[in-house]
């Protein structure tokens, strides 16, 4: 089988077309791998706030069952306020008072909100009832508001309220 030679002509007509295609084609390709790649970086950052949102979630939990194991102490206020780094003994091993299981669960609880971005805590006791506040920075913006709960109006730092009866 022979095959012809194209014509002079073609070949003439036929200069650089197939290199604009390639660039074309990059050019979507390119489009395409961005856009691919922006929705990857918004997944992610879903997915690292879901994961903080659940930290948060499980916090609330841990300290609502501490303040029902220390119920004595919690309903005369030992919990109240914003939660302070402190130290405090181990009564997972030994026998505590009151105020040292009150210590050590306040301590304990202290450690896992550094698991949050700017994790805060505060308790506040109304009779019977404990409001559990959490916050903590979304965002990790860092003109974000430091109180716990958040001022009136102000969007940053997250917060989650728990109440619990006692």
């Amino acid at each position: 089988m022979h095959t012809k030679a194209p014509a002079p002509a073609q070949i003439a007509t036929a200069r650089g077309s197939s290199l604009l295609e390639v660039l074309v084609t990059m050019v979507i390709l390119s489009i395409g791998l961005l856009g691919y790649a922006g929705m990857q970086l918004s997944s992610m950052r879903s997915t690292e706030m879901g994961r903080m949102r659940s930290t948060v979630i499980a916090l609330g939990g841990d300290i609502a069952e501490r303040l029902q194991a220390n119920r004595r102490e919690a309903l005369q206020g030992g919990y109240d306020g914003e939660i302070e780094a402190q130290t405090a003994a181990d009564c997972s091993l030994d026998a505590c008072s009151r105020q040292q299981l009150r210590e050590h669960d306040l301590s304990a609880w202290r450690q896992q909100l550094r698991s949050l971005p700017a994790g805060r805590g505060h308790i506040a006791n109304s009779s019977s009832t404990m409001t559990i506040s959490l916050c903590w920075n979304e965002q990790r913006r860092e003109d974000a508001g430091d109180g716990c709960p958040p001022a009136s109006g102000e969007t940053e730092p997250q917060l989650y309220q728990l109440r619990v009866m006692l």
